[in-house]
């Protein structure tokens, strides 16, 4: 009787362990790259755009400045 709890406390152990560290890091990778791809969009988007504009308004007043 002893032995089997001890058995089954151990064997619940290592089955929880093991489903855990699964769900988790399929979870965190979902996540992860989820929420990785949403900010690398915005930021690119953020960032061309800004570089976008200055380079237009540089090449606007080098024309202007050139004519």
């Amino acid at each position: 009787s002893i032995y089997l709890s001890i058995y089954l406390s151990i064997y619940l152990s290592i089955y929880l362990s093991i489903y855990l560290s699964i769900y988790l890091s399929i979870y965190l990778s979902i996540y992860l790259s989820i929420y990785l791809s949403i900010y690398l969009s915005i930021y690119l988007s953020i960032y061309l755009s800004i570089y976008l504009s200055i380079y237009l308004t540089i090449n606007l007043i080098y024309l202007s400045i050139k004519t």
